[in-house]
């Protein structure tokens, strides 16, 4: 597990008090949904140690005057959208009236820790000073965007696939959107991709708690994310827009005070200097936590797309003739590999690829998944009901298998029958690139 260490400025940074009565309180918020600890000490004393989310007393300003505070916290990688750590840290009087607060920005290595150390003086201001500070800047205010990346996960098809039935599967396993990822359908013949970024994630949320994150039952922004697919064929090309989304997942009481526990035990771990930390049991206790997070006993997923063919390849000649709307419910009975997926979408259709007349289509179907280490299977079935001319012979059965080569590549493959009556083999692979070491600036 690597370390990165970050090294606040300035140093010291400068705490002004008024009263030497006073007493100093501290408060660390983890925000980005991560998990961290911290360890304060002066002149070797040690003054606070563990989750500092609620403030922790300090000591009196005269004991703390003029002397140097180190601030030293360790932030976990646990978020699956965003290995970007951010920490606001707060010093405040017995009144919670705020002495010092400032954010600061790291990125983690992936799936690694972040350690930031500051240290800050306590200082006791005269009149004079008082009235210097009054009529100067404060040296230590910056407006600097931050570089954000992105967290290693499988980004999967595209809604703009499955509206035009090139998806390996048309009933997709519920997973996290990425900040930015690639898929491509057809690679190797050059004949599809999609572009997908999830736009909450493209900035920082110090106040958003990795506590919130879980306990929160309607995470639409969390993990919206916006696509846009391309397909070519021999005679035309095809252009789509999509989204999805999750509206409602629960965790239940057992997985929810399993997070609990080892989030607490996480905490506990790195509160220490980055010297003395176990770094595997740290590892392992992430990849418990990451593995809960990962799989809601119950969650609900909406997803959208329009979609329009070009005879010439040109904007100008581009129709808009086919959108669909997706509703689905994904259930854990054991909350662990084993899972199944309930599909509902309806999809409309004026003259796209191999539907030339206009219609109305229903699609129910279900999926059931299993993974098995890095490998999931997956049989799907997909009844389409044809409302337009009240026909309910079409269907799609296939099976679905998904590797994971590393965190930046998966790769899908599907054998099974298409809807069509004729031409209606299925044989896809698609490869999923997730793009976690490139950053972008959020301004």
């Amino acid at each position: 597990m690597e370390i990165k260490k970050y090294k606040l400025k300035p140093v010291p940074r400068i705490v002004d008090v008024l009263d030497e009565k006073d007493n100093i309180y501290l408060s660390v918020v983890i925000g980005n949904g991560q998990i961290g600890g911290n360890k304060v000490t002066s002149e070797g004393k040690l003054l606070a140690k563990g989750n500092l989310s609620e403030p922790a007393f300090l000591g009196a300003v005269s004991e703390l005057s003029e002397k140097e505070i180190e601030i030293e916290t360790n932030v976990l990688d646990v978020n699956a959208y965003t290995n970007v750590c951010v920490i606001t840290t707060s010093l405040l009087n017995q009144e919670n009236k705020v002495l010092f607060t400032k954010i600061d920005h790291g990125a983690a290595p992936e799936s690694g820790i972040a350690n930031f150390s500051g240290k800050y003086k306590i200082r006791l201001l005269t009149f004079l000073l008082v009235m210097f500070v009054c009529f100067t800047a404060d040296s230590y205010s910056q407006n600097k965007s931050e570089e954000l990346t992105f967290q290693n996960l499988e980004t999967p098809s595209s809604p703009g696939f499955i509206l035009l039935d090139e998806a390996p599967a048309s009933i997709e396993r519920p997973t996290t959107p990425q900040g930015f990822g690639i898929s491509l359908i057809g690679f190797f013949k050059g004949t599809g991709g999609a572009m997908e970024f999830a736009p909450y994630w493209l900035t920082s949320h110090p106040l958003l708690t990795a506590e919130k994150m879980t306990s929160n039952n309607f995470p639409f922004l969390y993990n919206l994310s916006v696509s846009v697919t391309y397909v070519k064929e021999d005679n035309n090309n095809y252009l789509t827009g999509g989204f999805r989304t999750r509206v409602y997942q629960s965790y239940g009481k057992s997985q929810t005070d399993k997070l609990k526990t080892i989030k607490n035990e996480i905490g506990i771990e790195l509160s220490e200097s980055p010297e003395d930390l176990d770094l595997e049991k740290i590892e392992q206790l992430r990849k418990d936590y990451v593995s809960i997070t990962e799989k809601p006993v119950f969650n609900i997923d909406i997803a959208g797309a329009v979609g329009g063919g070009s005879d010439s390849n040109s904007f100008d000649d581009l129709v808009l003739s086919r959108w669909a709307a997706w509703l689905s419910l994904n259930f854990r009975p054991g909350g662990n590999d084993f899972y199944f997926t309930i599909l509902s979408r309806y999809l409309y259709n004026k003259n796209l690829k191999d539907y030339t007349l206009k219609t109305d289509l229903a699609d129910i179907g279900s999926r059931l998944n299993y993974d098995i280490g890095q490998l999931c299977l997956s049989l799907e079935y997909l009844q389409r009901i044809d409302l337009t001319e009240s026909n309910y012979n079409g269907n799609r059965i296939a099976v679905v298998g998904s590797y994971k080569f590393s965190d930046n590549l998966y790769i899908t493959s599907t054998f099974g029958k298409n809807f069509s009556d004729v031409n209606n083999i299925i044989a896809l692979a698609g490869i999923n690139f997730g793009f976690s070491r490139s950053k972008v600036k959020a301004f």
